[in-house]
């Protein structure tokens, strides 16, 4: 089917706006209506400009303009980059780099792996006070605004403008963490969705759609179905990653996790409650089996299992999953997350961001905007898309022949690419990361220590609201 992408120009405010509908306290709903971002880079550049002559005349306006803009001396600028996840295509990455665009423009990058999310975040936040900070980095998505408040991270806007440069070609689905206050923070570097993976050969046996179920009421049924063939819960739950749980939140419950403005928990709303309680009952007849943290190498070994008839899990894993699965015998396809009560959709659009960092010299900074800049461009979003599953970030590269061959011949890229277009913005407050283990732990209580659901989240609705005071 024909993708549709909502499309912000950098020369005027579109009039489209978003509306989101979140249950409120009493299990009716509200819509807040969120006008889509103006993007104005060239009014940017032209406001420094006349600024600029205004006070000391147009030889201050140039050396505004040069400051973010990037000129090759005779000397090599080295920049360190600091990389998560995915190591092995970062460096690959660099190394193109290096090779073409860096060797023209005289810039070198040399790539550090940091670890997961959560360590690098660690590693930036400790850099930033030991003035050590990398010249960029990549992290997760919803770090940009904590990023950004701490001036860890530098506004990109300035320096797009100076490119002449505008955001239109980014907005791939939900975008909303790449700005703050509605300046751009961030750069896309490798965008996924939650996805519901589908062992293809247990639905042809049991005489199902081999695509799975379309709602969570066929969902039920197949589980039941699928539960009889193998004799036991034919699917591992694994609430680790509390991203897939926002995804269920939206999708099943109609709510997200914080409010718009992220002052204060949603988990007492009905939404939230009746989520909780249907994933429980899942567990308690059998039908999915809930793991943790401990058990996350058994759930990924299981995903690609002839047992196993669904998993919800990232499409940045298509590749090494459908190998996995391909490598048991087993035939395993792509399909959007269930739909719930009057086709209601969502998911948060996860993966990670470049940031360029608030290090360095002028010279320093504006070549690794550069590097970000050919990292995130059309046929580098195209090529890392293909290396591991993740999508594109940028619209053009739907255009290329790789993309394009690449959805012919493995269709779960184009079930990820609309399953964006159902995305939401993951939730930005600085104390999000400490809330996931917090929310994590304590729903994992309900499922395991059989306590009563409403109250066990309006509890947790408290403790979010104490952090999110501090």
């Amino acid at each position: 089917m024909p993708l549709s992408f909502p499309v912000r120009t950098n020369s005027q405010r579109t009039t489209a706006s978003r509306t989101t509908t979140t249950p409120s306290k009493k299990g009716t709903t509200m819509s807040s209506t969120r006008s889509s971002r103006g993007r104005a880079r060239a009014g940017v550049l032209a406001s420094i400009a006349l600024g600029s002559v205004l006070l000391s005349g147009c030889t201050a306006a140039n050396a505004d303009a040069a400051t973010y803009t990037y000129e090759p001396g005779e000397e090599t600028v080295e920049l360190e980059f600091w990389t998560a996840a995915v190591e092995d295509v970062n460096q690959e990455l660099v190394d193109m780099f290096n090779e073409t665009r860096g060797e023209e423009l005289n810039i070198h990058v040399t790539a550090n792996y940091q670890g997961d999310y959560v360590e690098t975040e660690q590693k930036v936040n400790a850099a930033a006070l030991a003035d050590t900070l990398p010249n960029m980095f990549v992290d997760e998505v919803g770090m940009t605004e904590r990023f950004a408040r701490a001036t860890t991270t530098l506004n990109l806007e300035p320096y797009m403008a100076a490119a002449g440069m505008d955001d239109a070609d980014f907005q791939m689905g939900e975008t909303d963490n790449l700005y703050v206050d509605d300046e751009m923070y961030a750069f896309p570097h490798m965008r996924s969705v939650p996805v519901m993976y589908v062992n293809q050969d247990m639905m042809r046996e049991l005489g199902l759609k081999e695509t799975g179920p379309e709602t969570f009421d066929e969902f039920e049924d197949y589980l039941e179905a699928a539960h009889d063939y193998v004799g036991g819960p034919a699917m591992i739950f694994c609430d680790y990653d509390f991203w897939v749980m926002e995804a269920l939140f939206y999708s099943y419950g109609g709510t997200a996790v914080l409010n718009d403005d992220e002052t204060a928990s949603m988990y007492d709303t009905e939404g939230a409650i009746k989520t909780v309680e249907w994933i429980a009952d899942l567990e308690d007849r059998d039908l999915i089996k809930v793991t943790g943290a401990a058990d996350v190498s058994a759930f990924f070994a299981a995903a690609g299992s002839a047992d196993t008839a669904f998993t919800f899990l990232s499409s940045g894993g298509i590749q090494s999953i459908l190998g996995l699965a391909a490598g048991n015998g087993v035939d395993v396809g792509v399909s959007l997350i269930p739909a719930g009560e009057n086709g209601q959709r969502g998911v948060s659009v996860g993966g990670s961001n470049i940031y360029l960092a608030n290090t360095g010299t002028d010279q320093e900074k504006a070549a690794a905007f550069e590097f970000m800049k050919w990292t995130s461009d059309t046929e580098q979003a195209a090529y890392s898309s293909s290396r591991t599953g993740y999508l594109p970030v940028r619209l053009s590269a739907l255009e290329t022949d790789l993309i394009k061959d690449l959805m012919e011949t493995t269709p779960g890229y184009a079930v990820a690419a609309e399953q964006i277009t159902f995305g939401k913005p993951r939730p930005m407050t600085k104390a999000y990361s400490e809330l996931e283990d917090l929310m994590t732990e304590r729903i994992h209580a309900i499922y395991f220590d059989d306590l009563d659901a409403s109250e066990a989240m309006s509890a947790l609705a408290e403790e979010v609201n104490a952090v999110l005071k501090r």
